[in-house]
């Protein structure tokens, strides 16, 4: 007889098997079933995270950023893995070299195979939480590249507009009158010469490879 508190998706694996008949016979066989199970689930959510790490990378290729919270939640998602895994991979591990008399030979090793496996899953574990810290620095690094490119057009465009603001504010002032107020070409002529100023500008920063 067994007990759980919650469901667990490797014990209904195994009593699938045992209402079928080709479940385990005994103790042993029983135990490195359940084992068995729990480690292909755990091999199989290990495997939907690295997809998603790898779907990541090739996101933050195209300059696309993920949504905020997402990668904290992956990495989160990660290291619970890991808590609960590594104390499994010892267990197993001293299941297969402890000489009990309800396990036989095939029983240890298979055990031992499936401490194994899951210690190359612990290791998956590690590798993508690094590669989620290396994300996180590019996407930082991403962010503050648009946010410099951002401040770099604004500075541009003022540069550009700063020149034709000062002659529109000095003109605008009209203390003893508008120049050129009275001649029906002053404003067409006015606007000429801004639009020739700003070109001018816009020209000068492109030759000084500002632009």
């Amino acid at each position: 007889m067994s007990t759980r508190q919650r469901k667990v998706l490797a014990l209904d694996d195994v009593v699938s098997d045992l209402q079928e008949g080709t479940g385990p016979v005994d103790c042993g066989g029983w135990l490195v079933d359940v084992c068995d199970a729990l480690t292909d689930h755990a091999s199989e959510f290990i495997e939907e995270l690295h997809d998603k790490i790898i779907d990541l990378e090739d996101n933050l290729l195209d300059q696309q950023i993920p949504p905020r919270g997402f990668l904290a939640l992956l990495r989160k998602q990660l290291i619970v893995m890991r808590r609960y895994m590594a104390p499994q991979r010892d267990v197993y591990a001293r299941l297969a070299s402890e000489r009990l008399t309800w396990m036989s030979d095939d029983h240890r090793r298979r055990m031992q195979d499936i401490a194994d496996r899951l210690g190359r899953g612990l290791d998956e574990i590690d590798a993508c939480i690094a590669r989620t810290g290396i994300m996180a620095d590019e996407i930082a690094q991403v962010m503050q590249e648009s946010l410099a490119r951002r401040t770099y057009t604004m500075s541009l465009m003022a540069m550009v507009f700063l020149p034709s603001t000062f002659l529109t504010g000095l003109f605008g002032v009209n203390l003893g009158g508008i120049p050129g107020g009275g001649w029906r070409f002053g404003f067409s002529l006015f606007c000429i010469l801004l639009v020739v100023l700003i070109g001018g500008v816009t020209l000068w920063l492109h030759r000084s490879k500002w632009l």
